[in-house]
This record gives structure tokens, sequence and C-alpha cells, in this order.
């Protein structure tokens, strides 16, 4: 009987210290206190205490005179009346919408009143601006050009001489309003402590939004130039083909003033006649007949002199292109100094991505370029281009269901993170997050969400996988050979019956990317089934010899999971105009005088007409590409193998290599289509780089 009790009470003490290793915080001071303060979980530590909210709207002028439209949300109701710390919105896709038949106000984005009444309700006013040439704001812009950056400092020391503001400034947002932030917080202004920017790249001009490894990303600027062009006109389309999901349709921005006093806001919009989306007639006409000084139709007039991404995009092919007839180049538009700056402010950064981002590598690059001087977090997400609760949450696409998670949960959870961040750098709560390791990522078909003290993972493993004979991938180097490969221009990297990719993900919406069927399109190397798990975590990087029939070549590399079953799944991918295949150091991404060093370490090629070669394939030349792909972090199952696929288009979402394709159209009888030859040898050890993580230690949580 003794010999039992002993057994069950040391079965008893192994599994509470198994407890107490997997759930350490029953041992921390929130088991004590009820406080909790975690990545999404946040309790105890502030309280909502506003009932509601008031709005208003107004000018501000700017350095040049121009009026900028801005919405103020202050709480109200609740336990004082201020001074309150404030988070700044600015961008260019309209502050707040209104709908010329109901007169509903609404926000530009569905989860930016979800955002507005959570933070009002915690004790935050709420700041959103619009750029000049947007909205109802005055004025013409070059997008994401300097004087944006000097506007949006202008309107953060307004903000600061406010009576509602407690000097303490936080800027948040994703995307465009993720791209404000750098610049913004660049110009230091006092009363910025924090900013949280989320889902932006670094280098703007082959981070993937204009130009992509040199190659011109057409379907997106398509896309998105469409979308500008028809909000800086104050576009009214009840049923828009534009807007993808469930939405569907535009309404013009609010007006900032009332010219005639009744209370009504839409009668200050100019008739939209005879069923069409804009309102420039001359003189503009009003739903009641009167006549008025014309404040919001000569404010969105000026949006006329805009220029179109459209158009100046496919003319500044390189990063030291003069860009629309203007004296900026590339460098300007981002990153410009902006790191060198950050880095003497003290800003607080917490930067915010997603695996399936169209900036993932924007992400992760303003994480480790600035996290030895400025208190910084990353998060990665595994969704596409979909700032957490900002928008619905289909947006953030199919990934959160595949891997058994609840997005909506997510949703709310992120509104929570916000507030951590904020809480701590804005109203200077002691709540943990500054002290908990920076990084926090989720490992897709892994065990979900994990801390890690750095970026990349110091325990990372790089491991090479030959290109071999038979088009398999190896470990190790086994017999010398090459493949010949036929160039498909019909190559299409799109998904899904509605034609998603990573770069318009809002459109993905059956399940995850499958390129079963883009095998037979690319050349192809495919390992033999894993014996273990393996976790990729970090930056791939692919290195392969090429020579071609053709003098130029673009190059597509994707990077796959195949399953028992012979389905392929796609994990992430790189691409490299062959001309640049040269290397250079990445800090010729920055201005010219800036002395911070760019990181993580990788491959990078400039992308200067100075560093292209055209022709770079004549005379027999056999070429090393070296580049990066989309960091990622997957484990590829036990059975599984991993593939690698090279293709030479993705067209229609990049423009066709121009010197092959004049037209740009794959069908072309004219076109070059050239057979290109991947050499595996002693001499050129063709190969993918992955950066492997090996399981952490039992017991361990974090």
């Amino acid at each position: 009987m003794k010999k039992k009790m002993r057994r069950l009470s040391i079965t008893i003490f192994v599994l509470l210290v198994a407890l107490v290793i997997s759930t350490p915080e029953l041992l921390s001071s929130e088991a004590k206190t009820g406080k909790v303060s975690r990545p999404f979980e946040y309790a105890g530590y502030s309280f909502p205490q506003y009932k509601s909210y008031t709005r208003s709207s107004h000018f501000v002028s700017m350095f040049d005179g121009t009026k900028l439209a801005v919405d103020v949300y202050l709480p109200v109701e609740g336990s004082n009346s201020g001074p309150f710390p404030v988070l700044f919105n600015y961008h260019p896709y309209r502050r707040a919408t209104i709908d010329p038949k109901t007169g509903q106000i609404s926000g530009t984005l569905p989860g930016m009143e979800k955002f507005i009444k959570f933070f009002t309700s915690y004790g935050y006013a709420v700041v959103i601006a619009e750029m000049r040439g947007s909205g109802a704001s005055f004025g013409s812009r070059l997008d994401m050009s300097p004087p944006l950056a000097r506007d949006g400092k202008q309107l953060i020391d307004w903000i600061e001489m406010q009576p509602w503001c407690n000097g303490n400034v936080g800027m948040y947002g994703a995307s465009y309003m993720a791209w404000s932030q750098y610049p913004v917080a660049a110009q230091k202004p006092r009363a910025l402590k924090a900013i949280m920017p989320e889902q932006i790249n670094f280098d703007m001009f082959a981070g993937c939004l204009f130009y992509c490894g040199g190659m011109f990303n057409r379907g997106l600027i398509d896309t998105w130039g469409t979308y500008m062009h028809l909000l800086d006109r104050a576009a009214y389309i009840p049923v828009s083909p534009v807007l993808p999901g469930p939405e569907g349709a535009l309404f013009p921005d609010v007006p900032v003033v009332d010219e005639d006093g009744d209370g009504e806001l839409t009668d200050e919009i100019p008739q939209y006649t005879g069923g069409k989306p804009f309102f420039f007639d001359d003189p503009p006409t009003y739903s009641d007949g009167k006549k008025r000084q014309n404040i919001y139709y000569n404010g969105v007039r000026e949006h006329l002199n805009n220029l179109d991404a459209r158009q100046w995009a496919p003319t500044a092919p390189y990063r030291n292109s003069r860009i629309g007839g203007t004296q900026f180049t590339w460098t300007d538009l981002g990153p410009s100094d902006w790191p060198d700056r950050l880095s003497e402010s003290g800003i607080a950064i917490y930067n915010v991505g997603g695996w399936f981002d169209i900036f993932t590598l924007g992400t992760t690059r303003w994480y480790a370029t600035l996290k030895g001087t400025n208190p910084s977090k990353i998060l990665i997400h595994p969704s596409f281009h979909s700032g957490l609760a900002l928008t619905e949450t289909w947006w953030a696409g199919p990934y959160w269901k595949y891997f058994g998670e609840d997005v909506e949960q997510a949703d709310q959870g992120m509104l929570k993170e916000r507030l951590r961040f904020f809480d701590r750098y804005l109203k200077g709560i002691k709540n943990g997050i500054d002290t908990e390791p920076p990084v926090f990522i989720y490992i897709m078909n892994g065990k979900k969400w994990r801390f890690e003290k750095e970026w990349p993972l110091k325990r990372q493993a790089l491991a090479k996988y030959y290109f071999e004979g038979g088009n398999t991938l190896s470990k190790s180097r086994k017999t010398d050979g090459s493949d010949k490969y036929k160039a498909d221009f019909t190559h299409d990297s799109r998904y899904g019956a509605h034609k998603a990719t990573r770069w318009n993900a809002a459109d993905l919406r059956e399940g995850p990317m499958k390129r079963t069927d883009k095998g037979r399109q690319c050349l192809t190397y495919t390992s033999g089934p894993l014996e273990q798990d393996t976790e990729v975590t970090g930056h791939p990087v692919v290195s392969f010899w090429v020579s071609s029939t053709a003098d130029n070549g673009d190059f597509f590399v994707y990077l796959e999971d195949v399953d028992e079953k012979g389905e392929v799944y796609y994990v992430t991918e790189g691409k490299l105009r062959a001309g640049f295949a040269g290397l250079v150091p990445q800090e010729d991404m920055l201005a010219s005088h800036s002395r911070i060093k760019v990181l993580p370490n990788l491959p990078y090629h400039g992308y200067k007409d100075t560093d292209y070669v055209d022709g770079i394939f004549s005379k027999d030349n056999i070429v090393k590409l070296v580049f990066d792909l989309f960091p990622t972090s997957w484990v590829f199952k036990k059975g599984h193998r991993i593939r690698v696929s090279i293709a030479a288009a993705d067209w229609p979402t990049f423009d066709l290599h121009p010197k092959l394709s004049p037209k740009n159209n794959p069908s072309d009888q004219a076109n070059t289509v050239p057979t290109i030859t991947v050499y595996r040898d002693a001499k050129h050890p063709s190969s993918i780089e992955l950066p492997i993580i090996p399981p952490k230690p039992r017991g361990t949580f974090k």
C-alpha cells in the first residue's frame, strides 16, 4: 500500500511539474493579481472607462497653405474629459465615407469603426487625416513622396498643440497607413512616442509593390492604381467591380464643411449626373439647388493633378529613375534616410506582418535593421495583405481556417495587442510587453505560435538542397549534368476560381494555394520523402547557374510542399530579372549619406540602370543567379517532399521581359521563347539553402 501511495505521489509530482513547465504563468504575478499580458490576451492593466465618443471634422493648413481634412474622435461619458494620448492614422484611403442616398457615415475600412470604438473606450483620442490629393483634402500628390512625410509631421505638431492631447502620440495602420509611419517618424515629431506599422515594405522599388526582382508588378499596380484613381475623384459607384468581396460599392468621402448649416452633409456633395461616377460638371449643381463656395468640389478637383501610378511606374524601371517628371527617385519614396533618422529617435516600433503578405520581407527587414537602436517587436501571423481588426476578417485569407485557427478570435486579440503596445509607450503602463521575447511568429503546419529572441533565429541550420539528376533535390551533391527547360510564358501563379495570388489575396477564399498543376509549366526538383518533420523558418536563398538561347530572361522560383497524395502546396517564392544578377551591398538602397546597416544580410541587386546588364546571356554566357525568397515559417511533415519549381514568367501579374515579348503577350508569334539550361556540377553546384530549425529541447515553453 505504501509503495502504491509513493508511486501515486511521484506521479502527481511529475504531473504538477509538467503543468508548471507548460503553463509557467501559473507561477507568475498574473496568477496572483488576475492580470494577463501576453500576445492577443490583455486584462487587468487598463479598463474601458468611456461609454461613447464624439466626432468632429477640421481643415489643417500645411506649410504651403494646402488644407488637409482631419477627423477627431474624443472619448466622452467617462472618468474625465482629458487630455488624452492620441492614436494617429494618416493615409489617402478616405477618413470616412457617406452614402449619398441615406447620409449614413461609415469608416473607409469596416474595421476602423471597431478600432475607434474600442480605443476611445480606453481613453485614447483617435485622429484620422487624409493626405493631400485625397478624400476631402486639397492639393495633389505623388504617392509616397517626401512632401507627404512633411505634412505628417506638421499634423502631429498640430495634434500636440490641441487641448485634448496630453503630448503623447502613436501611429497605427496597415499598408499605406503603415508606410506613412516610417517617413513621418523619421521627421522626429516631439510628441510621437510609438508606431505600429503593419504589412509594408522597406525598399519601395524592389519591395514588390511596384517592382519585384526588377520586374514590373502590373497586376497589382493596375488594380491598386484604378482604385486610387476612383477614390481620389470621389467616385460614387453603388455596385463596384473594383472592390473585392461583399462590399461591392464605392461611396464618396465625407465633406468637412456643412456650407448651408442645415446639419446635412449629403447636399454638400455635387450631384452625379447622367449616371457618371464623378461630379466634375462645371459649374457643380447640388440636390437642394443652393449656391455654395464649392469647398468640397474645389478640393476634390485639385486631385485631378495627382500623378497616376499606372502611368509613371512602368516608365521608371530602375531605382535611380526619375519619377513622373519630378526630381524624386525610388530611394526618395523609401527607405531614403529614414532608418538612420529613426535610429536616433528612440521611437518604439511594433512591426506586424503576414506570411503570405506582399511585404513580408519588409516587415522582417525593418525589425532586424532597427532592433539594436529602438525598442522593437515583431509579430507575423498566417495572413495575406490584411490588417487584422482593421479590415473584414475574410481579407486575412484561408490559412487561419486551414491551420485550425479562429480568425475572429485573432481579430479581437489584435485589438488587445495594439492596446498592450500603446498602453506601455503612450500611458506608461508597465505591462511586460517590453520584457517578453521580442519575436512572436506563427509556425505554419507546426506547433502554432512561438516566441523567439531574435530574427533570423540564431539556432537556424542553413542546409543546402542540391539540384540533381532526374529532377531530384538532394542534401548532398551526387551527379554532374544539366537540365533544359523551354520557357512557358503562359505560366500563371494565380490560384482558385477568383485567380488570386499573394498580390491580390482578398480574392482567395477556397483554400490554400496549390501548385499541383503548375509543375508541367516549370522545371522542378523534388526531394525524397522526409524522414521527420522539418521546420523551415527564415529566408530561403536559391543559387543556380543558367544559360539561355535568348540574351535576356526572367526567373521565378517557388518553394513547395508535396504531400503523400502528390498534392503540391505553395510555401513561398522569389524572383529576379537575370540582367540584375550582380550583387551590391544592401545599403545601396538607402540615401547616399546613410550610415546604418541593413539587416538581415541577404543578396541584393541594386536595381539601378548601372547595375543592369543587357544581353547577359549573349555569347553562351553561363550566369550565376542568387536571390532570396520571401521569408516563411513552414513545417514540412514527415513523408512529405520538398519541391523547387523554376519558371520563366508569371503572367499576367508580372510583365514579360520587353526584349522577349515587346507586346507583353505570351501568345504573340513574334515572341522570343528561350530554352534555358540549368547547370549542376562541381563548378556549378546549383541549390536552394533552407533555414532549418532544430526542435527546442523538451520542457521549454517559449
